[in-house]
């Protein structure tokens, strides 16, 4: 993705990532992303690894980060290193901005996968 862009609500390409949680990159620029994070009301995303920083924004609704409770407008940073599970009872929309991903977290996938 270079030069400037526009996404349009709703032209999100979404990709599942498990039972509720489905997400769409809104940038990628090598190691770095942001990307929105959508889950269903019970969704639940389990502990993971980032190599980079994480920032969190709740667009709309609630969700637990660990024992961190998250509200709409809240903001959350967690260094590099593992990050607690994230679920919700009623869904959540998030904006999540990352310096290096979860390079980690593809690696458990794959050992998992072979």
């Amino acid at each position: 993705m270079e030069g400037p862009y526009v996404i349009r609500r709703g032209d999100g390409n979404w990709i599942p990532m498990g039972d509720g949680v489905r997400l769409s990159y809104l940038r990628r620029y090598g190691e770095e992303y942001s990307i929105l994070l959508e889950m269903d009301a019970g969704g639940r995303f389990p502990v993971h690894e980032h190599v980079g920083w994480e920032e969190i924004f709740v667009l709309e609704g609630s969700v637990r980060l660990g024992p961190q409770e998250l509200r709409q407008g809240d903001y959350y940073y967690s260094p590099p290193g593992v990050s607690p599970a994230v679920e919700t009872e009623e869904g959540c929309s998030l904006l999540i901005t990352s310096a290096r991903g979860q390079e980690a977290n593809q690696r458990q996938a794959s050992l998992k996968t072979s």
